[in-house]
């Protein structure tokens, strides 16, 4: 059966939904809601994988309301990877979350469907914001994507993740609101410089950039850098992100870390790319830059002394999200492209290690880092795959995050800024550092409380390692897979300005 490319976007777009649907009602039995949630995830994933190897990417995609060019679609990749890997996981973390010896959720019943529900539309918004042609409903999207995610911050209904979420909705709202200010005024800038037709309309303000001229151009995009810079977790922006990652559970968590940051960070490009011309490079390249080094910079003393293994990855988000702003802030060709692939290299692997924290957290029955000890005798399997996952988080070969940081840090001496290159890699060692500081404490020494065994089974073991072999493969022999660098490439001519 042949598919046309809006056969693929509507079977996209309509499957979380309907799941989500399904899961609300919450009459059929678990075990059904697990394999459903499974087939829909399976299914929407297959579908952006066709629509992945037949995109033409000189002839982006649009209807009335849509729009697909190569970094959407590279951001549908991205998206739908983390999709899939939640719907094969999910199952062992609900059973072992809600198990009256271990679990975090023992003291509710029938969560799955409620919890299956809010994530599919979670991933659903997720899925509109890097499809919809509008910048007006990318904003609507990105306050849904607030909305959604802070029930499922709160889902443990514990004093702190109430507070977590509190205090995500609170500073996300802010953010948002000021990004709303700065889109208001674009819409302003439209109506002054190119005229009232197809408002807020991505495509055809960007062909029509050379006509914006206003001085309101650099007052907009002040406000749309620090209120979707909020979302994202940039410093000092950033303070809802540690909190919300480690009271969230660990499936919400890699949601959240690998694709919710990086919508808002797709949103804020869409949004460079029409305000480019009138403000010029110099000042995005800037801005992106300080924020980007203070963000890493502001990531690696919280590092060094934190105790709570998923406030840990949290901060080092953090690091890799301000890697991901200093590299659009280069604006050179290579960086742009490893910009592009850290988000996708970045989004798998951190995946894999809240997936791994949480059920570390259920092995020992503590967050506390400095209470876990002994892992490689007690949990061998779940020791491994932390193992990997730190190694791959921390950018050494042949993990794929090695090659994505390597040309960032390369593009800051093409950049002819070989001095802010150098403080890059030298606050990344100290991330390196603490990391590998708190692991080996993990790994090594007597266990100060039995574990309660190895809780990793075989289904998310797979999905674990094949989320890491993904990133390598992906990654190390990207110039091999023609697909993926051809649509990798014409992203990054994207993100520099160009409209495809």
């Amino acid at each position: 059966m042949n598919f046309s490319i809006s056969d693929l976007i509507y079977i996209i777009l309509a499957l979380p939904v309907v799941f989500s649907m399904i899961s609300a009602v919450n009459l059929l039995h678990k075990d059904v809601l697990h394999w459903l949630n499974r087939l829909a995830a399976t299914a929407v994933f297959g579908a952006i994988a066709l629509l992945v190897a037949s995109f033409d990417v000189y002839s982006p995609y649009r209807d009335a309301y849509l729009y697909l060019d190569a970094l959407s679609v590279w951001m549908l990749l991205i998206i739908g990877t983390l999709y899939l890997a939640f719907a094969w996981t999910s199952k062992a973390y609900l059973d072992r979350d809600t198990n009256k010896r271990y679990g975090y959720l023992r003291r509710f019943g029938r969560l799955e469907g409620r919890f299956y529900a809010l994530s599919h539309i979670f991933v659903w918004i997720m899925l509109v914001v890097v499809t919809v042609n509008n910048l007006g409903l990318m904003w609507v999207a990105i306050e849904a994507t607030t909305l959604v995610s802070a029930l499922l911050v709160a889902f443990k209904f514990t004093r702190t993740s109430l507070e977590a979420a509190w205090k995500y909705v609170m500073v996300c709202t802010v953010g948002i609101c000021l990004a709303l200010l700065g889109t208001i005024l674009v819409y302003y800038i439209q109506l002054t410089d190119i005229g009232p037709a197809n408002p807020l309309d991505w495509l055809y303000m960007a062909q029509h950039v050379d006509s914006i001229d206003s001085p309101m151009a650099r007052f907009a995009f002040c406000f749309l850098f620090v209120g979707y810079g909020t979302k994202i977790g940039l410093a000092p922006m950033h303070a809802w992100l540690p909190d919300a990652h480690s009271e969230a559970p660990a499936l919400t968590s890699g949601l959240l870390s690998g694709s919710l940051c990086i919508c808002a960070l797709y949103v804020l490009i869409r949004n460079i790319i029409i305000l480019l011309p009138a403000i010029g490079v110099d000042f995005i390249s800037g801005l992106c830059l300080f924020f980007g080094l203070f963000t890493v910079a502001a990531a690696v003393p919280f590092v060094l002394v934190q105790r709570d293994v998923k406030r840990m990855l949290a901060y080092s988000s953090m690091e890799n999200f301000g890697l991901m702003m200093a590299g659009l802030g280069l604006f050179v060709p290579s960086a742009a492209q490893a910009m592009l692939l850290h988000m996708f290299n970045h989004a798998l692997v951190k995946y894999s290690l809240f997936y791994t924290a949480g059920t570390i957290m259920e092995e020992f029955g503590t967050k506390n880092m400095m209470r876990i000890h002994g892992m490689m005798t007690q949990t061998p399997r779940t020791a491994m795959f932390w193992l990997l996952g730190i190694v791959g988080i921390l950018g050494m070969p042949p993990f794929g995050i090695f090659f994505s940081k390597f040309y960032i840090i390369f593009g800051f001496f093409q950049a002819d800024h070989p001095w802010l290159g150098i403080l890059l890699l030298i606050l990344l060692a100290g991330m390196l550092i603490g990391i590998l500081y708190h692991v080996m404490r993990m790994f090594g020494g007597q266990a100060k409380k039995k574990s309660a065994g190895e809780l990793l089974g075989f289904t998310d073991s797979l999905a674990l390692a094949g989320l890491l072999l993904f990133s390598c493969a992906a990654s190390a022999g990207l110039s091999e897979i023609t697909v993926l660098n051809n649509l990798l490439s014409h992203a990054a001519q994207i993100v520099l300005g160009g409209v495809s």
